[in-house]
């Protein structure tokens, strides 16, 4: 049986995005990583369908694709790791670099789907641009970097009045 190339860039997408998980993530910090998780999965789940029920972006090759229009190993698992690594790194920036690193990681997945899209079927820009692509990746790590910064001063200010 052949595998084709769009099954195994997809099992080497999950099997990198699970080593950087095991290896490359700080652990001491479980609860922040669990968090941007799960607000990641949530948001890219959201955000994506409407993007591809509304045909911007179509994924003709993905998992479950009887009960999933989304591209679902991206927007639940590869994304959501690449985004506990932004917030990793991130973890005690300043502004300036915080944008600076959602810049970096966002053009490096933008580089990365771009040739996707010219040469898979994992990836069909219909009313969608490598740009769109840029910066909503962008806001998106913004915005999971916002929320984890809300929930570290929420934990610290109501476990204080216990």
């Amino acid at each position: 049986m052949m595998l084709s190339i769009d099954t195994v860039i997809s099992v080497l997408a999950a099997g990198i995005a699970l080593l950087l998980l095991v290896f490359a993530v700080d652990w001491r910090y479980f609860r922040d990583w669990v968090v941007i998780f799960l607000f990641k999965s949530l948001i890219d789940f959201v955000w994506g369908s409407p993007v591809v029920n509304l045909k911007l972006i179509d994924y003709p090759v993905r998992l479950l694709p009887k009960f999933y229009n989304t591209c679902i190993l991206f927007e639940l698992w590869v994304f959501p790791i690449l985004c506990i690594l932004y917030n990793q790194v991130t973890r005690k920036k300043g502004l300036l670099p915080i944008i600076g690193y959602a810049i970096l990681f966002s053009a490096g997945i933008t580089a990365v789907e771009y040739p996707l899209e010219m040469y898979t079927d994992l990836i069909e820009y219909l009313e969608w641009s490598w740009f769109t692509t840029f910066y909503t990746l962008m806001i998106t790590f913004l915005l999971s970097r916002s929320f984890i910064a809300f929930y570290r001063w929420g934990c610290d200010h109501f476990s204080k009045n216990e």
